[in-house]
């Protein structure tokens, strides 16, 4: 992009908004060739990140604006299906929305917290706030991460009190969800097993051996049949270090009389090799199967829901 001429410190770098650019005289014809991000903001290089998005939008709009939703999710790093990682940024408002491309508006209140300088809404908020928008399966996935996170579903269960769009789903999904899953891998396959017949698992405790030795942290463990499920990852794969160390585990846990039940994302995902864990596992444990459950996992892998609303496609 050639560079602009006649602009004066200090917008001869950065993002400014053009009223005020204006105001200090500045033509605008020295502005044309900008990247225009949003109506009434110029910049010398396009904002790309959700950092530099918010940061562009609050030159013309200043107050009571909070990001919200899918923008929420991945400034507070959580895992959010591919659909949410788009270039609109979502806001939440009290009162008029802004009305402008790239910027999904939402009006209600919302208590915001500080997330490296920007106003986000708080974890439980952006679960609730997501409710319509995703699965049941994306929503207990997400539901599981906050709960990590807070230690605690309490902020969740207040959350579903409120008659909010979701709050339906949203109670179901509390019904799934756990405070101790580390990935969200391993909360599918948490709740693939239950939907199957097999008792609730343990989730991330640790293995000790007869004289109170650590031995590992299993994924899914279910102490008292004595039975460990761990999910490997592509990282357990592509070193040889961490590949040897999984193995030296897997011995020592199986050393003691406990069984190890290794699986993959595929025996998630395909239809003949989830049927065939959850019924290897429920072997090791020792319990019957849920007839119904198996079937119902047979046809698919996540849980069954109502249709979802695009988060792009309008805001509420």
């Amino acid at each position: 992009m050639p560079r602009p001429l006649n602009l004066p410190d200090p917008y001869d770098e950065g993002t400014f908004a053009v009223r005020k650019a204006k105001g200090d005289k500045v033509p605008m014809s020295s502005m044309r060739r900008l990247a225009n991000p949003y109506r009434g903001v110029r910049a010398h290089v396009a904002p790309e990140s959700i950092d530099d998005r918010f940061a562009a939008l609050s030159l013309v709009r200043t107050t009571g604006m909070v990001l919200s939703h899918c923008s929420a999710a991945l400034v507070h790093r959580l895992p959010v299906p591919r659909g949410c990682e788009h270039d609109d940024l979502h806001v939440t408002v009290l009162g008029p929305r802004p009305c402008r491309p790239g910027v999904i508006a939402h009006r209600r209140a919302r208590t915001p917290v500080t997330v490296r300088t920007m106003p986000v809404t708080s974890l439980a908020d952006t679960w609730i706030d997501l409710a319509p928008h995703l699965g049941l399966d994306d929503l207990v996935v997400l539901g599981d991460a906050v709960a990590q996170r807070l230690e605690s579903v309490e902020a969740l269960h207040a959350r579903v009190q409120r008659r909010v769009p979701g709050v339906v789903r949203a109670r179901e999904a509390l019904e799934w969800i756990r405070v101790g899953s580390a990935s969200p891998m391993e909360t599918r396959s948490r709740v693939l097993c239950v939907r199957g017949g097999l008792p609730e698992p343990d989730l991330n405790v640790e293995i000790h051996d007869p004289d109170g030795g650590w031995l590992a942290t299993g994924d899914l463990v279910w102490r008292e049949a004595r039975v460990v499920g761990e999910y490997q990852g592509s990282h357990h794969f592509g070193d040889y270090a961490r590949g040897d160390n999984d193995l030296t585990r897997r011995r020592a846990v199986e050393a003691i009389g406990w069984s190890y039940v290794d699986f993959t994302k595929d025996d998630y995902y395909r239809v003949p090799r989830r049927l065939a864990l959850v019924r290897r596992l429920g072997e090791v444990i020792g319990c019957a199967l849920d007839p119904e459950g198996m079937a119902m996992i047979a046809t698919s892998h996540g849980l069954p829901g109502g249709p979802i609303r695009p988060c792009g496609a309008y805001g509420t």
